[in-house]
C-alpha cells in the first residue's frame, strides 16, 4: 500500500499535465506593423493625388447662403451664414472648392479695395412663399460669429426688408492673391468631379 499510494499520486500528477498546459494563456504576440503605402498609392490603398498651387489672379464666382437677410437701404445683413463659402471657376478650367466665412472677408474687402470705383455686383435670392432676387451691388462686409453685414446698394428688384434663407451668388470677378501670400489656392484632381478641387491658401 505504501507503494501503491505514491504511484497513483504520480499517474494523477501526469495526467493534470495536459489540462494545465491547456488554461495556460499564450504569450500576446505584438500587432504588425502597417505594410508601407506602395509608390503613388495612399495608406488606404487609393491612387494619391499631387498637390497643385495656383498663385495667380482668377476668376472666380463666390457663393455665400445665409439662414436670413435684412436690408435697410444701405446695408444688407446676412445672418445664420455657414463656414464655408464656395466658388467656381469656369476658365481656364473648371475648378470647384471652398474658403472659410473668415478667409472669404478677407478676400472680399481686399478685392472691394481694388474696385473701390465700381464695387462687383451679385445676385441675391430670398426663398420663401414667393421667391425674389434682385441684384446689389456690394461693397466692404464685417462679420461678426455667423452674421455678414455688407455695405450695399440696390441695383435691380424688390427687396424685402428681411427674408430667409438667401443665396448670394456674385458676378464672375478677377481675385489675386493677398498681399503676403504665397500660394492662393491648394488643389487636387478630383476623378469624381473630373476637374480640380481647391481650397482657399491663404
Amino acid at each position: 500500500m505504501r507503494l501503491i499510494a505514491p504511484l497513483a499520486g504520480l499517474l494523477l500528477a501526469a495526467a493534470g499535465l495536459p489540462a494545465l498546459a491547456q488554461t495556460q494563456t499564450p504569450p500576446a504576440t505584438p500587432p504588425a506593423a502597417a505594410a508601407p503605402a506602395k509608390p503613388g498609392m495612399t495608406q488606404a490603398g487609393t491612387p494619391a493625388r499631387a498637390e497643385v498651387q495656383i498663385s495667380r489672379p482668377i476668376e472666380m464666382i463666390l457663393t455665400q447662403q445665409a439662414a436670413t437677410m435684412a436690408f435697410d437701404g444701405k446695408t444688407l445683413t446676412l445672418t445664420g451664414v455657414p463656414p464655408v463659402t464656395t466658388f467656381r471657376v469656369d476658365r481656364p478650367e473648371r475648378i470647384g472648392g471652398s474658403m472659410t466665412s473668415e478667409q472669404f472677408v478677407k478676400l472680399w474687402n481686399a478685392t472691394v479695395q481694388v474696385f473701390k470705383n465700381d464695387p462687383p455686383n451679385a445676385a441675391l435670392t430670398i426663398l420663401g412663399p414667393t421667391p425674389t432676387q434682385v441684384i446689389v451691388e456690394l461693397g466692404s462686409v464685417t462679420q461678426n460669429g455667423t452674421t455678414l453685414t455688407f455695405n450695399a446698394t440696390l441695383l435691380d428688384g424688390d427687396i424685402p426688408s428681411s427674408g430667409g434663407p438667401v443665396n448670394l451668388v456674385t458676378a464672375p470677378l478677377v481675385y489675386s492673391p493677398l498681399n503676403g501670400t504665397g500660394t492662393f489656392l491648394k488643389c487636387w484632381w478630383s476623378p469624381y468631379w473630373v476637374e480640380r478641387v481647391c481650397r482657399a491658401g491663404w
